[in-house]
């Protein structure tokens, strides 16, 4: 019973579930090691999962270089609406690290629904985890500027910058490689 504790409170925050449900939804956890450039999923592909990132990097993007997030350790990652919805997904998802993800798979998620009213809170705060990150990116492209994007990226998240390539930070911030190398003189310069 010790060790389950102490592997709560190493990832219970990761999972969203309480304590006295950590063990169950463990029993339903894949533990999968991605090699750097390992997609966990593919544009086409149907996402079978909901994926818990316990360590490394991994990068959500369209095409080559239209980067829609970078996961850093604890995160969620998954292409949400072809886990809910069934249809193929229009993203990508690769690792740019080595990177070791718990794998809720879509079926299991369905069968805690029905378990209990706690298991449909969880999804709850699934829902509202991925409709707050998808608003934040969206407010952040729409109504601040590319420089201001890059400060904010830097101020919550310095790591992704000493990690990730000029390129997909580029892409993620919605600018050319070039403009970024001139936003990052601006900033050294201040």
């Amino acid at each position: 019973m010790e060790s389950i504790t102490k592997e709560y409170a190493v990832y219970g925050s990761l999972f969203l579930v309480d304590e006295e449900h950590y063990k169950e939804f463990c029993g339903y956890l894949k533990k999968v090691t991605f090699k750097k450039s390992d997609f966990f999923l593919r544009e086409g592909e149907y996402c079978q999962h909901l994926g818990f990132l316990k360590c490394g990097l991994m990068r959500s993007f369209y095409d080559r270089d239209i980067n829609v997030n970078f996961h850093l350790e604890n995160s969620l990652i998954t292409d949400y609406d072809s886990v809910l919805y069934g249809v193929k997904s229009k993203m990508n998802i690769k690792a740019i690290e080595d990177s070791e993800v718990f794998l809720l798979h879509k079926d299991h998620l369905q069968s805690l629904y029905h378990k209990e009213a706690y298991w449909q809170e969880f999804g709850r705060k699934i829902a509202e985890a991925v409709y707050l990150h998808a608003k934040k990116r969206i407010e952040g492209l729409l109504c601040i500027s590319p420089e201001q994007r890059y400060h904010q990226l830097l101020l919550e998240n310095p790591k992704i910058l000493q990690l990730v390539p000029q390129k997909h930070i580029a892409g993620y911030l919605g600018i050319q490689p070039q403009s970024l190398s001139r936003i990052r003189k601006r900033l050294l310069k201040r």
